[in-house]
């Protein structure tokens, strides 16, 4: 077992630096003799920069643990906070109990960068379930409908569509696409009327305008007659910039 636990909680992690991984941290560990430790890093950075600190912490005798906290500050210490982790297992369970004094722990598997791969998958999927938010709140209020209004209709929407993501999953692992409940080409029929109302009403049409072209390349390719999630492989495209 380590002999000491060294824990980064800084609010974000600088840009990797040519002189080693997040340069403020590592600055500041380099003072403490660090062989046999075990250092923990909850600061916010991409996966590279945490596999990098890993080497880095090895290279001078240390272990290491990647994290990333999802929470706002106030819940920090409840059971609300998220604190995600990476790294050796049996470094993780050595100080669960320690770590859990922040919030609830999850530990994510060996490969260091996936908490912040994790960390990131989270924000993508708030940013977007808001952005959906936003979108059909703009749509409405010119009709005199008001955010409030809208926001429990929102929420039964989005729970529902939520279920959809344990099926959704076994097809995009399984890279079989069958439409169950509706096709890709009938979903864009949709789309197109999502862009042509928000665009009628006068408010902004640039995300459904988005979610249609990586439809239209998917059908394109010949996925018309297959379901929704065939999109993954739209996702999983590098973008053309």
């Amino acid at each position: 077992m380590t002999s000491a636990l060294r824990l980064c909680t800084s609010t974000r992690r600088p840009n990797r630096p040519s002189s080693g991984p997040y340069s403020l941290c590592c600055s500041l560990l380099l003072v403490f003799e660090l062989d046999g430790t075990l250092l923990i890093n909850l600061t916010s950075g991409d996966s590279a920069q945490a596999r990098q600190a890993a080497q880095w912490a090895d290279q001078r005798g240390a272990h290491y643990l990647d994290g990333a906290i999802m929470a706002i500050p106030p819940a920090i210490g409840t059971a609300e906070a998220v604190i995600l982790h990476s790294g050796p297992q049996s470094d993780f369970e050595a100080h669960k109990s320690t770590l859990e004094a922040l919030g609830t722990v999850t530990y994510l598997g060996a490969d260091h960068g996936l908490a912040s791969l994790y960390d990131v998958a989270g924000l993508a999927m708030m940013w977007s379930v808001l952005n959906a938010w936003l979108q059909g709140t703009a749509l409405l209020r010119p009709a005199g409908v008001d955010a409030a209004t809208y926001a429990p209709f929102a929420r039964r929407i989005a729970a529902g569509v939520a279920e959809w993501l344990p099926g959704y999953a076994e097809q995009i692992d399984s890279g079989s696409f069958p439409a169950e409940v509706s096709a890709l080409e009938a979903e864009v029929r949709s789309m197109a009327h999502l862009v042509e109302e928000s665009e009628a009403v006068g408010v902004n049409a640039e995300l459904p305008k988005l979610i249609k072209a990586m439809a239209d390349r998917s059908i394109a390719a010949g996925h018309g007659g297959e379901q929704y999630p065939v999109l993954i492989e739209e996702f999983g495209r590098p973008s053309d910039d």
